[in-house]
């Protein structure tokens, strides 16, 4: 499954017009991995994919303790695919999933707010203001 088909195949209607907003925000397939990356500046805050069980997913960067919590609250949250376990995780798209369509929104805009605030305070000036214009 090449990472357009699997952008299509994971349909969150709201992610493109939520990455706009987001200062700085890109998207871009990496075919290498099979994946499409929502980066700010040149880090990488999450990737859509798919897990080492085929099953379509989102990791997203998160802060340690709340990574553990969401983790016991919601069995499709689970250590990030092929990240740190630490500070990702991975939410995994299978039918009988709990955990609530706002609540992803969410943990992507904590996941972008971690690493356009982990930029130089010059870059994030940069791209807070070429989003103004």
């Amino acid at each position: 499954m090449t990472a357009n088909t699997l952008r299509e195949l994971i349909t969150i209607p709201w992610l493109d017009e939520l990455v706009v907003k987001l200062p700085g925000a890109v998207t871009f397939v990496k075919p290498e991995w099979d994946a499409y990356i929502l980066a700010v500046g040149t880090k990488q805050f999450a990737r859509l994919g798919e897990d080492g069980e085929g099953v379509p997913s989102i990791t997203l960067k998160g802060d340690p303790h709340e990574n553990e919590a969401l983790r016991q609250a919601y069995p499709e949250v689970v250590p990030g695919y092929y990240s740190h376990k630490v500070h990702w995780n991975t939410i995994r798209f299978v039918p009988d999933a709990t955990i609530p369509e706002e609540r992803v929104r969410e943990l992507i805009e904590h996941a972008y707010e971690i690493v356009f605030g982990s930029l130089s305070k010059k870059l994030q000036a940069e791209l807070s203001r070429d989003s103004a214009t």
